[in-house]
Parts: structure tokens; C-alpha cells; sequence
């Protein structure tokens, strides 16, 4: 009797919610859902650097990149100059882009955009260029998918969505973001947010993200209550007129802060800004 009443609470006090507030919380069911994907962000073990020449993938302990588990030997990647090859070994049930590999095949790294997609048993891999090729490896039975804690939030709060003001760059600055490699990327910057927070001016530079802008930001809560290096949000691009809402409750975690073989970018010195922004997702505890 109580579980029901429990649960016609919830749907009771769903119905009575602010739009927004519905809006954020399919949102943030819509974010788990993707984390916790076979093959998600939770799921990566792995980003092997290549050696020029043969680098032999299986479980067996004298092969290059050695996995947690599967077959033994299942082939070799062969690095010469530029060109990634493939050769599977004889017997071994290995797909590309969901089709068998039978002898060698050219590989296609991130870089190109469409990279070729390995998969067997419970794993996935492709090759990423990252200053030099290497191969990040998936695998769906990964303990970071298998022990998800689920995310913590700041509570929702309209105090952090804030009108902000557009204002373009032209022509686009060139925006220089770092990677925690320490390597060097380029992007570009369309332009800024200007908004406001109790009472200071504060802007972003900001990315085309498509229909959105995208940005990457740290703030006063960065290394405290949320992840150090900083936090992922998109915006909505202004329908008309120059101004949009910038909602913080939709700040997100990169993908470095649930694995550490991931590549994320740092934000900018121009999106490090003074503010405590207490909204959206906080520090992940592993």
C-alpha cells in the first residue's frame, strides 16, 4: 500500500511540474540511457598505441594488445606510414562495419569520419587519431558499465537557466583547446554568450554544434562539487533575434570522468570563469 502510494505521488507531482523541469528530467533519462549503452562511454577499457609495422590483438599474453578475455590470436593491425591494415587469422569470426572479415582489409581511423568498426565476442574497436593512431577498444561486460553508479545532480533550479545574448565573431576565431594528452587541437568559435549571475557579466565562446551551440566550460565548483577539468553543455541557437536560454541544469560530465581512456578536450582559458555554477551534473564518484 505505501510502494502505491509512493509511486502516485510521483506521477502526481510530474503532472503539476514546470514544463522545463519535465523537459530536464527526460533529458537526463535520455543521458544514462546512452551512458549505459553495451557499447557506450561506460564500456571503454582500452586505447592501445600502434607500433609501426604488425601489432597482434587477442587475449594471449604475447600479443601487442592483449584483451580481458575472447579468442586468443585474432589478427594483426599493420601500421605502414599513413595506411592501417587488418588481417584477421584463419578460423577467427571477426566483423568490420558488421560484415566478416576474410583476409585483409584497409582501415579507416576516426579522423576520416567514418571509421571501420570492429566487433567479436563483447568487444568493439576502432582506430582513433590522436597525434598518432591508436586503437580504442569497447567491451560491454567492462566493470566501469557493470558498477554504473548512476549520476548525481545539483537540484534543478531556474536560477541557472539564464537568458544569454549571441554575439558572432566575424569572421570565427580560431579556438585553441587542449586535450588531456596535452595535445594540441583547433577549432573555431562562431561566437559568444553573454549572460549574467547574480548581478556579474560573464560570456563563453562558443562552437557550431548544428541546431545548438556547443561549449566547453570550468567554473568555481570545478575540482570541488564537480568534475576538475570542467563540464560539456549545449545551447539552442536563437530562433530569432540574437538572445537564447542557457540552461546549467543540462551541464555535463565528459567522458573522462567515467574512464580513464578517453581523450576529452579542456576548456579554453576564456571558459574558465569565477562563478559557482551549482546546476547540472556533479563530480562523479567511482
Amino acid at each position: 500500500m505505501k510502494k502505491l502510494l509512493y509511486v502516485l505521488l510521483i506521477i502526481n507531482s510530474l503532472a503539476f511540474a514546470e514544463p522545463w523541469k519535465q523537459e530536464l528530467q527526460n533529458w537526463k533519462n535520455q543521458r544514462i540511457e546512452r551512458l549505459e549503452k553495451p557499447h557506450g562511454w561506460l564500456s571503454l577499457i582500452g586505447m592501445e598505441w600502434f607500433h609501426h609495422d604488425d601489432n597482434t590483438i587477442g587475449s594471449a599474453k604475447d600479443n601487442r594488445i592483449i584483451l580481458p578475455h575472447g579468442p586468443s590470436y585474432i589478427g594483426s593491425f599493420n601500421l605502414n606510414g599513413e595506411q592501417i591494415t587488418f588481417t584477421a587469422n584463419n578460423g577467427v569470426q571477426i566483423k568490420a562495419n558488421n560484415e566478416f572479415v576474410d583476409g585483409t582489409i584497409d582501415v579507416a581511423m576516426d579522423s576520416s569520419g567514418s571509421p571501420t568498426v570492429f566487433s567479436i565476442d563483447t568487444f568493439k574497436f576502432h582506430v582513433i587519431e590522436r597525434g598518432k593512431p591508436a586503437l580504442r577498444i569497447k567491451d560491454s561486460t567492462a566493470k566501469t558499465r557493470k558498477e554504473f553508479k548512476g549520476i548525481e545532480y545539483f537540484p534543478a533550479t531556474d536560477k541557472f537557466r539564464l537568458q544569454a545574448e549571441f554575439t558572432p565573431y566575424q569572421p570565427p576565431k580560431e579556438l585553441e583547446i587542449i586535450n588531456v594528452l596535452g595535445l594540441l587541437n583547433k577549432d573555431e568559435a562562431i561566437g559568444k554568450l553573454k549572460f549574467e549571475i547574480d548581478g556579474n557579466n560573464f560570456q563563453l565562446d562558443v562552437m557550431d554544434a548544428g541546431e545548438d551551440f556547443y561549449l566547453i566550460f570550468a567554473d568555481r565548483t570545478s575540482g570541488r562539487t564537480t568534475y576538475g577539468p570542467g563540464r560539456f553543455l549545449y545551447v539552442p541557437k536563437p530562433t530569432q533575434g540574437n538572445m537564447t536560454t542557457i540552461d546549467f541544469n543540462k551541464s555535463y560530465n565528459p567522458p573522462c570522468a567515467f574512464t580513464d581512456y578517453s581523450t576529452c578536450p579542456l576548456p579554453p582559458p576564456q571558459n574558465r570563469i569565477r562563478a559557482f555554477i551549482e546546476a547540472g551534473e556533479k563530480k562523479y564518484q567511482h
